[in-house]
Parts: structure tokens; sequence; C-alpha cells
């Protein structure tokens, strides 16, 4: 179950993200009507193990308006009702939870007002407390007594639930899902040319991640609005022409329609033509006709803005910051500095991928641990000006434990390392590097990359530590794996940056 717990002041809330699909349907409302983007809700408690049973309630109930949602979308089946016995039990351990808590409250409230007169008292003999005293000390102890029963029966349940029947029955749905999801991809589709179904039909081959699917999703509704149609062998290369132009004249650049809008079409379009539904493709060759983008600065963070921000990650962060934000703030910007790494390749960094090899402190970057640039796996020496700060205490040899985020957050399509680089990018525009023609945290890549040829460092290893792509078909040969000595002589290349 995901965690979905966050801590405001000293107060436990439930803070869980709509997904973008519903969002964007506007299925579920807030009371004012608008769509609902999060439930973000108080459970009137400080203590954790109080607020990880109040949450169950919650989870139950908003995990059913997602369903109902999804079902109205038509994106799947109605979920399968439960059996009668599973109903129950599920009832009985949320009414069970529900006591429990209420169980814990009642006793904080109990040793609240006797607390400071009972500690004194509680050392004496029992027969030396007034009845009042006697009577309040007898209430705490069959209340721990009953937390106690509580605890145990909801261990059971959980154990009952949870077991290995449960697990049996969880991994007996999964596969049948994955066999009607491979029929489905076999079997010999229709000739309904609909664009909106040869788009699904891609989405579901796993071609690609279930963030581009879902945003290009969007893309292509707004493509077929734009006919006024959904037939495939109907569309024509003016009627993308102008779909193009009438995006690039609402003000979107051009590669923006290029790469974010056409793009999909141009995969749909390629399948129809594979199935014979089209006897030629209108998306061939086409190219998107607009005006080019205007530079009026480099890409690069300047010495000032960085500065900004590395002097910004060394000032006493907010106390309402979770733990994991805080360390974010204080680590990624001189990791990205010092690296050139994509924000989003640090920001999913865990405990255990900070580690030595061959004698040397680097930075594990994985794919296991969310994503990377080009999908695989890399070290990149620590600069020693990081290690000199410390950054090699945050190494926990083997821990899977997220160091920036908290386990449980963020979903599929919107990951949290995203969400915290979000988060990282905001924070840094509020530091005073406002300058719209610069990128927050991607401006640190593209400063890596001046400042290697700046030091000599040869492109190809400025490549291989970035995780960029070969330049050409020779350097796509041999294994990659250089001796970290040799990538750490080169990073030790780059200059400390002294705030």
């Amino acid at each position: 179950m995901c965690s979905y717990l966050i801590k405001v002041g000293s107060t436990y809330r439930i803070r869980r993200p709509v997904p973008k699909d519903i969002i964007a349907q506007g299925l579920i409302l807030t009371a004012s009507g608008k769509p609902r983007t999060e439930w973000n809700i108080t459970l009137d408690t400080k203590d954790h193990e109080t607020a990880k049973r109040l949450r169950v309630p919650h989870i139950v109930d908003t995990d059913r308006q997602i369903d109902e949602a999804r079902a109205k979308m038509g994106q799947g089946e109605e979920p399968t009702p439960k059996d009668p016995a599973a109903q129950a039990r599920e009832r009985e351990e949320a009414a069970a939870m529900a006591a429990l808590a209420a169980e814990s409250q009642a006793r904080r409230e109990a040793r609240g007002g006797l607390r400071t007169l009972l500690r004194k008292r509680l050392a004496t003999s029992t027969a030396a407390l007034t009845p009042e005293e006697a009577a309040a000390v007898d209430l705490i102890r069959e209340r721990d007594a009953k937390i106690e029963e509580l605890t145990a029966a909801i261990a059971v349940m959980e154990k009952d639930k949870y077991g290995p029947a449960f697990q049996a029955e969880q991994a007996k749905a999964e596969a049948q899902r994955r066999a009607e999801q491979a029929a489905q991809l076999l079997r010999p589709f229709a000739p309904a040319a609909s664009i909106t179904q040869l788009y699904e039909r891609y989405a579901l081959s796993g071609s690609a991640n279930p963030k581009t699917v879902a945003r290009w999703r969007s893309r292509v509704a707004s493509f077929v609005e734009h006919l006024g149609h959904d037939d495939v062998t109907r569309v024509k290369r003016g009627d993308l022409n102008n779909w193009t132009a009438a995006l690039i004249a609402k003000g979107l650049a051009k590669k923006t329609v290029a790469d974010g809008y056409l793009s999909p079409v141009k995969v749909i379009l390629g399948l129809a033509y594979d199935d014979e539904l089209i006897q030629s493709n209108p998306s061939s060759g086409l190219k998107v006709r607009g005006p080019s983008a205007v530079m009026v600065r480099d890409r690069d963070l300047t010495d000032d803005e960085a500065i900004t921000i590395l002097r910004g990650s060394l000032q006493p962060q907010s106390e309402r910051l979770s733990p994991e934000h805080a360390l974010a703030r204080r680590w990624v910007p001189w990791l990205c500095a010092y690296t050139g790494a994509w924000v989003a390749e640090m920001t999913q960094l865990r405990a255990g991928d900070i580690r030595q090899e061959q004698g040397v402190w680097v930075v594990h970057v994985t794919p296991e641990a969310g994503s990377t640039k080009d999908g695989k796996a890399r070290r990149v020496p620590l600069h020693p000006h990081l290690i000199e700060q410390g950054i090699t205490a945050l190494a926990k040899p083997g821990d899977t434990t997220p160091l920036f985020y908290r386990e449980g957050a963020g979903n599929e399509v919107n990951p949290a390392p995203k969400i915290r680089a979000t988060d990282l990018s905001d924070w840094v525009r509020s530091l005073g590097v406002t300058d719209p023609n610069v990128q927050p945290n991607h401006g640190w890549r593209h400063r890596f990359k001046t400042l290697s040829r700046v030091v000599g460092i040869p492109e190809e290893l400025a490549d291989r530590i970035q995780g960029h792509a070969p330049k050409h078909q020779g350097g796509k040969y041999g294994t990659g794996a250089l001796p970290v000595g040799v990538l750490l002589a080169e990073i030790e290349k780059m200059p400390r940056y002294e705030v």
C-alpha cells in the first residue's frame, strides 16, 4: 500500500495526486465543481502509527473514486465486485483500525491531564495512591490491554488477507491479464480505420513509456478534433499542414509542434500504412513550417546564476519541508554542477547508488532507480569538492531507499523523481534565477559541457560522463566500461565552485 502520508507542521495528512488522465476528463470534482488534482486530507493526529491506521479508509475511498472514473472513461472493464467474504474482512479490518485509533486517542487524552501528577505517584505503591489516582491507573492499564488485543487481531487479519493464498490469487490474476493483453496484440485488427483505435493499439504495444503515451493521447485527440472526424483513410497531407499551422499560430514553438504533436500522428499513419489501410503515408517527409526559435542568450547557467543556486543550497531550509525534500535542495544542484547529469537522474538516486568502486567514490546512475538519458547505467566519479562537503555520508551499501523523495510517492505517469525535479525548479526560480530563456535545472547540463571544453576534457569522455550518445558509429563499439580512475582524472579538471 502506498503511504501518501505527509507531515505539515506536527500533524499528519494524506496527500494523493489524482491521475493526469482523470484530471483531463474532469471526472473527479472538488466541492466547488472544479477538476480535482489531488486529495489533501488532515488525519488530526501527530502520532505516526495512528496516522497509518487512519489513512486506510481514505485510501480505500480514493481507490473507489479512481476505479469509478476509469470505468466512465471506458479505459477498462468495471472493477470485478469483491466477494462478500472479502468485503466483510475489509469492513472488519477498517472497523478494528478505527477502534484502535480511537482507543489510542482516548489513552493519550486520559494520560495527558494526569501525566505530571502520576509521574511521581506511580513510583510509589498502589496502596499509597488516592482513589482517583488508582482509578486513572486502572483505566490506563485496561486501555493498554485493549490496544494489545486489537493489535493482535489486526495482525491476524493482515496475515490472513495478504498471506500465500492472497498472493497466489494476485499472481493468477496478473498472469490472466497479461495473457489477454498478448492475445489482443496478436489478434488481427479489423479494417476499422479509427485514428483513436490505432493510437490505443500503439499504446498497448509497450513501444513508449506510460508518461509519453499519456502525453501523446491528448495530442492525438487534438488532431481528431481539428479534422472533425476519426477516419484515418480520409487524412490528407493538407490536413496535416493546416493542423500544424494552426498550432504554430497559437504560439507553440516549431520544435514543440514537430516533436510533441506531429510525432504521435506520424506513428498512427505509419501503422495504417503498414496495415494497408491507406495506400500512401501523407506524413512521409512532412516538415513543420514556422519561425525558428530566437536565442537571446546561451542555455548555460551563468557564473552568477550558478553561484546563486549553490549558495542557496547551503542555507537553512524551511522546517515545513520533508527531510527528503530538504536533502534534495542541499545536494542535487551540486551533483548536477559536477556531473552534468539530467536532474531526474540525480533526484532518483538511492542510498546504495553512492559507493566506492576501484577505490574511487562514484555515483551509480542506473535505470533500476528510475530512468536515464540513454536507458543505460553508468558510473560517474564524484568530484573531490563533493567528498570534502561530506556527500559520502549519504552512502549505504546495498540500500535501495530513495535519498530525495519518500517511497510510495508519485505514480507511473508522473514519477516521484520528476516531481522532485519540478520542486527544485520552482525553488531555483524563487532564488532569483528567473530568466525565461534558461531552464533552471537543465542549465547545469549545458554549463558542464561548455566547461568541459574549456578545461580540455575530450568530448568522447565528457559524453560518457553525461550519458550522451556517441557522435559517430565507431563510438558505439567497445564495452564502454572505462576504469573509473580515467574518468576521475577528467572530472578533477572541472573548476571548484567557491561560494
